[in-house]
């Protein structure tokens, strides 16, 4: 029998221990993604009798299945029950493809939904011709600000909220059409999601603000860095120092996807990501049950 629950704060240590088990490096499978979008994508944790899935709708109102577990757990007849003619499974790794037989089963993916993976320590080097415009922009910071900063926490959340602020009034989209209301439910419960960040300041005032998470122990999680456009070169600068304090206990970083902006895309591939993590969607060809 299906049963459905609505995501909440509850749901949070059998998701880590679903998504630890995954051992995977796709950012969707972070649950401060989850809890923090359980609005947006209308999340749900959705109960069967093989295991656990979540149960989403895209931007576009279109139903998918985020198992939580190998599908090698679930049969053929139970994979197919879960979907109908118009939703699918998503977002499956590469790895799990050979379980869904290409006779009854559709394939493919998104390239604006697909991660941004970058090594830790090209990241905090800025090493090679890839960095050249990033290195001069750092340099450029460097010669003009003098940036301190402080473990992001309960008693700097007010600092980084006036950043978020800053940094919506400077943006030319509505803040309806943007992050800035999960970025705040973020600072508001940083403690309770387990998240992790630091806050800059120039001058003691607030500048920037970078928060993450870890996917599993070699993988880290961007969600969020916000900063004033008034810092010529403070994103290079933040990006690069969470990359030095992260390098010792994470191989990589996960920037997520640039959800099919050009600006976000160009800016994203220009840190020279050691890969572009494909997540695929996988719905029934039409007819077969």
């Amino acid at each position: 029998m299906d049963t459905t629950e609505t995501i909440n704060l509850k749901h949070r240590p059998l998701l880590v221990e679903r998504f630890r088990q995954m051992n995977l490096n796709i950012s969707d499978y972070a649950f401060a993604n989850i809890y923090l979008f359980r609005n947006t994508y209308r999340f749900e944790i959705l109960m069967q009798d093989c295991g656990t899935f979540i149960s989403a709708y895209n931007r576009q109102d279109q139903n998918y299945i985020m198992p939580l577990d190998s599908p090698q757990s679930c049969s053929p007849d139970t994979l197919r029950h879960l979907l109908n003619d118009s939703n699918y499974f998503f977002p499956i790794p590469e790895e799990w493809l050979s379980f869904f037989p290409k006779d009854k089963f559709c394939i493919s993916f998104e390239d604006g939904e697909s991660d941004y993976i970058y090594l830790t320590e090209n990241m905090a080097s800025f090493a090679g011709k890839q960095y050249t415009r990033h290195r001069n922009h750092l340099h450029q910071f460097f010669r003009s600000y003098r940036p301190s900063d402080r473990p992001l926490g309960a008693a700097n959340s007010q600092d980084a909220i006036t950043i978020l602020q800053q940094w919506q009034d400077e943006s030319v989209v509505v803040a309806s059409k943007t992050d800035f209301a999960v970025c705040g439910e973020a600072l508001h419960n940083f403690s309770g999601l387990a998240l992790w960040g630091t806050i800059y300041y120039i001058e003691n005032k607030p500048a920037g603000f970078i928060i993450g998470e870890a996917l599993n122990k070699d993988t880290f999680c961007l969600h969020f860095a916000k900063s004033s456009n008034n810092y010529h070169g403070i994103y290079e600068f933040m990006f690069n120092d969470t990359a030095i304090k992260l390098q010792s206990q994470y191989k990589y970083l996960n920037l997520e996807e640039d959800m099919g902006n050009k600006n976000l895309r160009r800016t994203k591939s220009s840190y020279g990501p050691e890969c572009i993590l494909k997540k695929y969607r996988v719905s029934l060809i039409t007819g077969v049950q």
